[in-house]
């Protein structure tokens, strides 16, 4: 029996209406993940340097792997 409360709630993003800075995200890459992307959102509005550090370490890594598997 699954429990509903414990699935993810879709989302959708409206590229038009979100920031700036998650626009630019979302164009540089375009298979982002929509927790991700909530992710990068909650750091850049909080505009927190420990917030944003986590965030820019948790891309790079991300990407470092995307290379790696290339």
């Amino acid at each position: 029996m699954t429990k509903p409360y414990l699935d993810p709630p879709c989302e959708f993003f409206d590229r038009p209406s979100v920031p700036p800075e998650i626009q630019e995200l979302l164009d540089e890459w375009p298979e982002i993940d929509p927790s991700t992307a909530r992710l990068v959102r909650a750091a850049v509005m909080s505009r927190d340097p420990r917030r944003l550090r986590q965030v820019w370490e948790m891309l790079n890594a991300r990407a470092e792997l995307a290379r790696a598997v290339r």
